[in-house]
């Protein structure tokens, strides 16, 4: 199915439902373009497979379906090459949730926990909300094109305060999917400093036809300082269904976080919410190769017509863009001129990192109509601006 009947059948008129997306635009009076959910839903057997657990009226306490486990390594397998094994899976709530009980479970008070810069907002707050030390790399811009500061990151890792390094893969806001030696080179830094890793891949489906998305587990040479968070909320839109895995080979590490979660009754599942991610997996192939079409002619053609006046990152996944105003902001951030200016709702570029005042993540994962109404809207400021 190309994007067009993509779209027309499975776009969401969201307006009139209670999505915090559209609702905050609605009253902004701006196109929503900021958190990360988008405007599509499931696939129809996803829906009727919902629909007939609902019907039944059966409530009570249930168990996992019998084959979940092997639903999930396939679908990784498939997706990924990669084949988890069961014993290695453990659930949370979600992946800000699973961030915390990492933390809590793997690592000390007073531990050093770093993370690259910019960065997902939760990345800076559970670190401190949960007592660590927050350490901070800048991650290196070439043009839109962000790589990690080798020699910063074994600078901060040789004075011995960090414990672990949270990773962000695909990277949220930056679209990036890191090659097999970039990330070799960060896993070997903290393979030489004892450093754990923590790998939030919640975004590790949402990848452009020409990339190809290494998981952290898949190096198997490192696997025992890795732990992997994986989730398909921002996959197949499932926000509503809180449900999440964490993944961790090394015994020692997973008893650790086992005897966490008993100790404060976390490790329980919603079966209810995890069929949502059961059914996505058993059905869900097709129409995700069709949502990364859409996201890539989005993104070509939001860089085709803006990228001649505007720098922006170079998309590899997820679909979450983010932009530099530069110069058009004038005084102002890049998030308030977006609103007065092009009535238009993104992320503060400033929420990702201190300096960052001038950029906004905007999400791409809407129809082309209205990609095309922000660039209308983008592009006549923009010459507004050039003609004073």
């Amino acid at each position: 199915m190309n994007s067009e009947q993509f779209t027309k059948r499975y776009y969401i008129d969201r307006r009139k439902n209670d999505s915090v997306k559209w609702q905050r635009g609605i009253k902004m009076n701006c196109l929503p373009m900021w958190i990360a959910d988008m405007d599509f839903k499931p696939e129809e057997r996803v829906i009727d497979a919902l629909k007939t657990f609902i019907e039944k009226g059966d409530y009570g306490y249930v168990n996992l379906p019998k084959d979940y486990y092997q639903v999930f390594t396939d679908f990784h397998e498939r997706r990924h090459k990669i084949r988890y094994e069961q014993e290695w899976i453990r659930f949370t709530k979600g992946a800000i949730d699973a961030m915390y009980q990492i933390i809590y479970s793997l690592t000390e008070e007073n531990d050093g926990i770093l993370i690259a810069a910019p960065a997902y907002p939760p990345f800076y707050s559970t670190v401190k909300e949960s007592g660590r030390k927050l350490f901070v790399t800048d991650m290196i811009d070439n043009d839109g094109y962000f790589t990690f500061d080798y020699k910063d990151i074994e600078k901060k890792f040789s004075k011995g305060k960090t414990r672990m390094f949270m990773l962000c893969s695909p990277h949220n806001p930056l679209g990036r999917v890191f090659k097999k030696g970039e990330l070799e080179e960060l896993f070997e830094l903290c393979r030489k400093y004892d450093v754990l890793v923590c790998a939030d891949e919640v975004h590790a489906d949402i990848v452009l036809p020409d990339q190809e998305f290494l998981p952290a587990l898949s190096f198997e040479k490192y696997r025992r300082n890795i732990v992997s968070i994986s989730a398909v909320a921002k996959t197949f839109s499932l926000a509503v269904f809180s449900h999440c895995h964490v993944i961790i080979p090394n015994a020692s590490l997973r008893r650790k976080f086992i005897a966490y979660q008993r100790h404060t009754h976390t490790g329980s599942v919603n079966v209810a919410n995890a069929l949502s991610t059961y059914y996505c997996f058993k059905y869900g192939d097709e129409w995700l190769d069709a949502l990364n079409n859409v996201i890539d002619e989005n993104y070509a053609y939001f860089r085709k017509e803006l990228s001649p006046y505007l720098k922006m990152t170079s998309l590899e996944g997820t679909y979450l863009l983010f932009v530099d105003l530069g110069p058009y902001a004038e005084g102002s951030t890049a998030f308030e001129t977006l609103i007065k200016e092009c009535q238009i709702l993104a992320n503060a570029g400033e929420s990702f990192a201190p300096g960052y005042e001038t950029w906004a993540r905007i999400n791409l994962a809407t129809s082309m109509a209205n990609i095309r109404k922000a660039v209308r809207s983008l592009k006549k400021f923009i010459k507004e601006k050039q003609a004073v």
